[in-house]
């Protein structure tokens, strides 16, 4: 998948709270209160790193593991940040990437939705090799909606325009919560936003 979120990267905010307002915001963080004493998280495909100042204030002795492929994105990211953040970026593709160690918590801000069903069933063995029993793993991205309204519409014009401009391998959403599923990992609690545009998820290992 060519890197074209570099191009992208200096209006993403903007696009992002043109369309959607601050639901992508408030989607995010929606769960970050669930997870108590979390020491270290890994966020795959972080993109500029809105949600920092919230994680923080939350779990503010954490490690922040940041994987992201665009190096715009990631500058971007890292102009967020403050001296008390403990940030470790990485730039690197998650898909090809050998991720060791174990995590308490996974973040994947609409990170899923870029990807073929066959890539996300890869990216969930990945993740699932990196987590422990008690692991929690936050999804948020778009949902699925009724063909032909006026959202499915908005849905398609949106995979239509990230494949022209930033050529990701996805036509339309994957099917990650079943690939989730297969490799044991339940949905514990989820809340929508955006009208039901946007859902986020809690998973755990069963």
């Amino acid at each position: 998948m060519a890197n074209g979120f570099n191009l992208l990267a200096p209006v993403y905010d903007l696009l992002a709270r043109l369309v959607f307002g601050k639901c992508i915001d408030k989607s995010q963080c929606h769960f970050f209160g669930t997870a108590v004493n979390v020491k270290s998280t890994l966020v795959a495909g972080g993109g500029t790193g809105r949600f920092f100042e919230e994680y923080f204030r939350q779990h503010p002795d954490s490690q922040l593991v940041f994987i992201e492929k665009s190096p715009t994105m990631i500058a971007k990211a890292r102009s967020r940040t403050t001296p008390d953040m403990d940030i470790f970026f990485v730039e690197a593709d998650f898909t090809t990437r050998h991720e060791t160690g174990s995590y308490e918590l996974v973040l994947l801000p609409f990170f899923l939705d870029m990807f073929s069903d066959e890539s996300v069933e890869s990216i969930v063995k990945s993740l699932t090799q990196i987590s422990s029993p008690n692991t929690l793993l936050i999804v948020t991205d778009f949902v699925e909606q009724a063909k032909g309204g006026l959202k499915s519409l908005l849905i398609r014009c949106m995979y239509l325009f990230f494949r022209l401009t930033c050529d990701i391998e996805a036509y339309r959403l994957p099917k990650w919560q079943e690939a989730f599923a297969r490799s044991g990992w339940n949905i514990k609690q989820s809340a929508t936003y955006c009208k039901g545009m946007i859902g986020t998820y809690l998973l755990a290992r069963s």
